[in-house]
């Protein structure tokens, strides 16, 4: 059973295992291959500039991923999805699926008819996940200089969560 708590202090630690456990990510996101405290409080503050929502990922008791998403983004009033990662030891089992779908059935719930979240162009293992969700490229921009594909997708509304 996946399950979100929402992101607390404690779960730094949880956060940096997460975070270096996909260094070659870590390299095309953040130009380096291991993450600090300094990088997650950083990236953590940006998240707060516009109201983002920051969750750990659970499979039963274990953490397996985040995501964090802005309801609003001041830019085009759209929810979008800043950061979805997994733990290297889970990718390739289904179970990132498994978690957007939950993610993507709360977000309607909420109310949302669509998400919107940003790829970078060097990030193909990010593009064939997106685009197996269901997610299009509707426009390209730049993202702290790198090359970035937006992606959008429409959602059903849900009761089921």
């Amino acid at each position: 059973m996946i399950t979100f708590e929402f992101r607390q202090d404690r779960h730094l630690p949880i956060e940096l295992e997460i975070m270096n456990s996909n260094p070659e990510f870590n390299q095309i996101s953040n130009g380096k291959t291991h993450l600090n405290q300094e990088d997650l409080d950083k990236e953590r503050q940006e998240g707060k500039a516009v109201h983002a929502k920051r969750y750990v990922i659970k499979e039963h008791e274990q953490y397996i991923g985040i995501i964090e998403y802005c309801p609003l983004n001041p830019n085009d009033g759209k929810p979008w999805i800043g950061l979805f990662v997994m733990h290297k030891d889970f990718q390739g089992k289904g179970l990132a699926k498994l978690a957007y779908e939950n993610a993507e059935a709360h977000l309607a719930a909420e109310g949302f008819k669509e998400i919107r979240l940003g790829v970078l162009k060097n990030n193909v293992r990010g593009i064939r996940f997106w685009e197996r969700m269901g997610y299009t490229a509707f426009k390209e921009g730049m993202h702290e200089n790198k090359p970035i594909f937006h992606y959008q997708k429409r959602i059903k509304e849900s009761d089921n969560i």
